[in-house]
């Protein structure tokens, strides 16, 4: 089972600030501070007042920063 298929069977299609922060073991904060300085590089929508982010590019951008280390 490969990452993607991993996290979408735990996400499912979408992640959202919470389960990132707990993933990346940053704060929410941290996430939003990101956002809005255009530093983060995960793909995400704002769906009202949440901000969502596809769980396949989660999983890549994951597997991209381990390859980068």
């Amino acid at each position: 089972m490969d990452l993607i298929e991993w996290l979408t069977n735990k996400y499912g299609p979408f992640m959202d600030m919470e389960e990132l922060s707990e993933m990346l073991r940053l704060k929410k904060t941290t996430l939003y501070q990101q956002i809005y300085q255009g530093k983060l590089d995960i793909p995400h929508i704002k769906r009202g007042k949440k901000y969502l982010f596809p769980t396949s590019e989660v999983a890549l951008y994951m597997e991209e920063r381990v390859r980068k280390r």
